[in-house]
């Protein structure tokens, strides 16, 4: 509608009509000239389920949820912040009794006003009530399998590149549910299904730990390999799993105070914070297992940017990858800033590993492996003295450590 408030008008006549089939909507306008519009959605909606369902809106602009005439939701006075890339307003939630097999009108309503951003967008959602104990039926299940695989983890709902998670631990209670069947079950393996680290307070009490990363479509053939022994498990940590919230490098200072947020950890940012400081994380930048029993066996420097490094396969029908990781240490600590990182990746190889062989990985360094960038000079200077190479397999497993520079 060109008037935003023709939405509630049942004799206005919208510009557009056309049919969807989807909850999620997103508008880009042109930032130079935002116009106003009205948006309505109308559908019937069937409960399959009698009891309390749980109906909520995301959105940019003030939106109405309207059920058999009575608007249930309404996030006017909701502020900005959160969805939709910081733009757009916090989950509103409302409770409504319905009855199963009956139709109800359905409608979403917004208002855009000439003054917003140039982003529109509205998100609904409904749950259903449950019904039953659904974790007491996992574990009578779990008690009764050889083997349980219990999948957890976050989607959209909980994070996002639009906002921050407000905590490490897993949404709902998916941490008991591990938990109860990892006691109900000899043999017990968690599957993570997230895109960014996650507590887990019941590592110590589970077999095994996937972390499938947000996969996609073949998500289920995929984990099915993987878990049968099918494919090898190659994948390593790109990010540090601390162990708790208040062990990452930016809880003191996040959000800040006063609408200033102070970057106090300033180039000790992820790993490079961790190992400087001696914070023990959960698992370490790097970090990855197989099936496979490969080892780092040796290293020696090629010159000053490559390094060979020799990995051993002890097993004996079970071909392996690692990833051989070099870091660099500055040896003379002397006069460097309070956030100059205690070592810094530097190169890294991919190499297979054959059963019983031992294979040589030669790792090319980056170019700038010994430099630091100078704010004084505007550019790049070389670190003084000499550096330790730290080869191993992840930030924290170091195998070898080769002398350079000096």
């Amino acid at each position: 509608f060109v008037d935003p408030d023709g939405v509630a008008d049942p004799n206005a006549a919208p510009v557009v009509t056309e049919p969807v089939n989807s909850t999620r909507f997103m508008w880009q306008a042109n930032p130079t000239g935002t116009p106003s519009f009205g948006f309505r959605l109308s559908t019937r909606f069937v409960p399959d389920v009698s009891g309390t369902w749980t109906f909520s809106i995301t959105s940019t602009s003030p939106a109405q949820l309207v059920i058999d005439g009575d608007v249930v939701v309404d996030n006017a006075d909701v502020p900005l912040g959160g969805s939709f890339f910081g733009m757009g307003k916090a989950e509103l939630t409302c409770e409504i009794a319905l009855e199963a097999g009956r139709s109800y009108a359905l409608e979403a309503r917004v208002r855009r006003q000439p003054t917003e951003q140039s982003m529109s967008g509205l998100y609904l959602g409904a749950l259903a009530p449950v019904t039953g104990d659904l974790m007491a039926e996992a574990v009578d299940v779990a008690g009764a399998a050889d083997v349980a695989v219990v999948i957890v983890g976050t989607n959209a709902d909980w994070e996002s590149e639009g906002w921050d998670r407000d905590e490490l631990a897993l949404p709902g209670r998916q941490d008991e549910l591990v938990r109860k069947v990892a006691e109900a079950c000899p043999r017990t393996i968690v599957v993570v299904n997230a895109g960014s680290p996650v507590a887990m307070p019941w590592l110590d009490e589970v077999d095994a730990v996937v972390l499938a990363w947000f996969p996609g479509q073949e998500f289920g053939d995929a984990l099915a390999d993987v878990l049968l022994g099918d494919a090898e498990p190659e994948g390593r940590l790109p990010v540090t799993f601390p162990r708790s919230l208040e062990d990452t490098p930016a809880f003191e200072h996040h959000p800040g105070r006063n609408g200033v947020a102070n970057y106090a950890e300033r180039r000790l940012v992820g790993y490079r914070w961790y190992d400087t400081v001696g914070r023990e994380p959960l698992f370490p930048f790097g970090f990855g297992l197989g099936y496979a029993a490969t080892a780092i066996a040796g290293a020696e420097v090629l010159g000053e940017h490559a390094v060979a490094v020799r990995v051993t396969n002890a097993s004996k029908d079970r071909h392996g990858v690692e990833v051989v990781q070099v870091y660099a240490h500055q040896l003379d600590r002397t006069g460097l800033p309070a956030d100059e990182p205690d070592q810094r990746l530097v190169g890294f190889a991919k190499v297979a590993v054959p059963a019983g062989t031992t294979v040589t990985a030669q790792v090319a360094l980056d170019a700038r492996a010994y430099q630091g960038w100078s704010v004084a000079a505007h550019g790049w200077v070389d670190g003084a003295g000499a550096y330790e190479l730290r080869v191993g397999t992840s930030s924290r497993h170091v195998a070898a450590r080769l002398r350079v520079r000096g």
